[in-house]
Order: structure tokens, then sequence, then C-alpha cells
């Protein structure tokens, strides 16, 4: 028991008996909202980097009573459920904003990062104070339905620098020393130039991708002997295969090392190997397609592993990547295709 609790459980018992009666509730409130927001945001393709929630904690309750030294503690504390979503780039806020108000009754919005005092410390985020909408009926909504649940919309940085302010114990301007105060200042200045330096990269990367896919589709040779990256396979894989699913980032830049293991080091190349395996590949899809174990189904493979059934039509050496048992069954499925592809 910390200090703030032994104190308040002398004064006013009362109270942290109020808190243990209710907590379950909003518990259970908390993860609601963290299920909703992750599934909103994950049918719409919204990229996010993580989504979190929690409910308030007996000693973080003890001491905000303390600090603020409210009337009435359990109407006036609006976090004792709360969830946060951190995303990467300020493009995507836009997204997250329409399917939070969208999802949930909006009972407040503040806008902490475009509030209009350039002396602001720190540097914020945007807040939501939400309730489930009316439409959550039944004995698993009806005593959490009107209860309050506190969203923070973060990017990364200004997630970081949250953590951080929080782990100095500075909650506002104040609290700083003067010495130190300008100095945080700066940095809060840094972090808010970072986001949108981020956000520029995203934005020059998608043109590049876009300008490579144009030069692809009107097949510049400069474009297609120039040595495989993982933005120009991007590029490629979504012009040759744009009903595949295209994989995330890192499994697309061990495809790059996996290519060049195999000693293709250009588009044409790659373009080359894709055209001559493509009626084999098609039939070994059609006789062992891949399984998704979530759909519980057949599927197609991704652009990814299009590629890498390609590759193994021609490179035994790659195939052994395998653990010896599945690689030999590897081969011989394989093998029971190898004349359809095409000969030099």
């Amino acid at each position: 028991m910390n200090h703030y609790q032994e104190k308040l459980w002398k004064e006013s018992p009362e109270l942290i008996r109020g808190y243990y009666d209710n907590i379950e509730r909003y518990k259970r409130l908390s993860e609601e909202v963290d299920y909703i927001l992750t599934n909103t945001l994950s049918i719409n393709e919204v990229e996010v980097a993580s989504i979190s929630s929690r409910s308030k904690s007996i000693e973080s309750f003890c001491e905000k009573i303390y600090r603020k030294s409210y009337k009435d503690s359990f109407k006036s504390i609006t976090d004792f459920a709360a969830a946060r979503v951190v995303f990467l780039y300020e493009k995507d806020r836009a997204s997250i904003e329409t399917k939070i108000e969208q999802s949930f009754d909006i009972i407040e919005k503040v806008n902490k990062v475009q509030l209009d005092d350039i002396e602001r410390f720190g540097y914020g985020a945007l807040h939501y104070i939400v309730k489930l909408k009316a439409n959550y009926v039944g004995e698993r909504y009806n005593d959490i339905r009107d209860l309050r649940c506190e969203i923070q919309v973060r990017t990364i940085l200004q997630d970081a620098w949250a953590l951080v302010a929080h782990h100095l114990s500075y909650k506002q301007e104040s609290d700083v020393p003067k010495h130190l105060r300008r100095k945080l200042n700066a940095l809060s200045g840094l972090f808010e130039t970072a986001d949108d330096q981020f956000q520029h990269i995203r934005d020059a990367r998608e043109d590049y991708q876009q300008k490579l896919k144009g030069a692809i589709d009107d097949s510049d040779n400069i474009v297609m002997t120039q040595e495989i990256e993982i933005d120009s396979l991007i590029a490629f894989l979504k012009w040759k295969h744009p009903d595949r699913v295209l994989d995330e980032t890192l499994e697309l830049s061990e495809l790059v090392a996996e290519i060049k293991f195999c000693g293709v080091n250009t588009l044409q190349q790659l373009q080359v190997i894709l055209n001559k395996t493509e009626k084999a590949c098609q039939a070994f899809e059609a006789a062992y397609p891949p399984y998704d174990p979530e759909k519980q189904e057949n599927c197609k493979y991704s652009a990814t592993g299009s590629v890498r059934q390609a590759l193994e039509f021609l490179s035994e050496d790659f195939i052994n990547r395998f653990e010896a048992p599945f690689a030999e069954s590897v081969k011989s499925r394989k093998n029971e295709f190898k004349h359809l592809v095409e000969k030099t």
C-alpha cells in the first residue's frame, strides 16, 4: 500500500470501496473498446503500430484524487477505462479519427496537437472520451454501456514523448525547472519535425514506387536492368500479381535476399523466370494450394509465395533451404510439373 492509498483508506475508506466495487466493470469496458478498435481498424486496413488498453490502478486512482482534489471522484475521473492507438504516419490520423467517431458515442474530443498555443508544453496527442453505442445491448453490455472510456491517439513519437515525460514526472510546464524548460520545449519541437519528416519520406517512397510501376508498365529498360531492391520489387509485384496479397515489408526484404541467392539480380531476369514457370506454377498451385489456418480453407499464394514457387522450379539449392525430409517432399512435388516449365 503506497502513501496515497494509506491516507485515503484512513480519511475516505468509502472511496477505496467504491473503486473496488466498480473497477471490474471498467476493466471489461476497456477490453471491449480495445476489441472494437482492433477489429474496426483491421477490417478497414488502417495501419497502426499498436492498440492497448488498461483499467486504472488503485495507486493511480489514489494519487489522482490527492493531486486534483475532486469533489465527486467517480464523475470527474474519465480514465478509469482507457485505450491507446499508436500509429505510424500523420496522414493516417484522419482515417483513425473517422473510424473512432463511427464506432463510439463521442462525449468529448480534444486535439492537443492542433491547439493554437505556440508555447504549449510538450508534444500533445488526440484524446477522446467515449461510450459504447446504444446498439450494444444484452447482458454482456448492460452494466458497461453507460460508462466512459478515454481513447488516446498518438504517433509513435508522441507516445515516446509521453513515456519520457511520465518517467521524468513532468505533467505541466510549471513542474519543469527553468534551466531545463527550454531544452524540453526544443526537444518536443524536434519530435514534431521528425513526425513531419517520416510522413514526407513515406509520401516520397509511394511516389517513387508509383513511378517505378509506370516504368515497368512501359518496359523501361533502365528500370528493368537495375539491381533489384525492395521498392522496385514491390512495384514489380504490384504490376505482375495485382490479384495477390502483397506481404509485409520484412517478408519482402527476405525475398530480395532469396532472389539474389538464386543468381537473379534484375527485374528483367526475374520476369523471365516467372514467365518460364507460369504454367508449372499454376498447375502446382491447383494441385497443392496453400492452406489458411485462420479461415480453415485453401487459399492462393501471396505475391511473395508465387515468386518462391517459381524459384523452386529452377533451383534445387533454393529448395535445400528447407530441412532434409521436407526438401525432398518439395522436390518430388515440383517434379510432377517440371515438364510445364518452358525451355530456354
